[in-house]
């Protein structure tokens, strides 16, 4: 199992998401940079086990949604879903 996700990880998490996505998501090539530049400022991001968790332990998803060509025409600034976290 993934331990982390490093830099080598990125390619294989895009194209994951590509097909999993079945297109519908647009092309992860933007996001896949967004990422890249996280890892590089901040570290690899560990993989937690769900079974590692508490039973009680909350747990925050957060994503973008929407057509893909929103983000074309307002471009993110990077904040958006650390800003989505804070409010919840």
């Amino acid at each position: 199992m993934l331990q982390q996700v490093t830099l080598d990880d990125v390619t294989a998490i895009a194209i994951g998401a590509g097909i999993l996505g079945t297109g519908g998501g647009g092309n992860p090539y933007l996001e896949s940079i967004h990422l890249r530049r996280t890892i590089r400022r901040q570290g690899a991001a560990p993989v937690i086990s769900p079974e590692a968790l508490d039973d009680d332990a909350r747990v925050a998803l957060v994503g973008y949604i929407g057509a893909p060509t929103a983000s074309i025409e307002k471009l993110p600034e990077g904040s958006e879903l650390l800003r989505a976290i804070r409010l919840l």
